[in-house]
């Protein structure tokens, strides 16, 4: 489970590179597909941040 935790992390790092890359439709539309894929990339960061915490957690039991 955690190398599967650190595999998500770097495809999040990965993810963010490829992301500033892509123009910003409208700065100011709060769904522009920009802000869509760093919400998308975010979540992916923090499933990854919760599955490293189960498994240290299943690993101290």
């Amino acid at each position: 489970m955690n190398r599967i935790a650190e595999q998500l992390f770097v495809s999040y790092g990965l993810l963010s590179k490829l992301i500033d890359d892509v123009p910003e439709d409208d700065p100011f539309d709060p769904i522009s597909t920009k802000k869509m894929l760093q919400h998308v990339a975010n979540e992916l960061a923090d499933y990854s941040t919760d599955l490293s915490d189960s498994a240290k957690s299943n690993k101290e039991r």
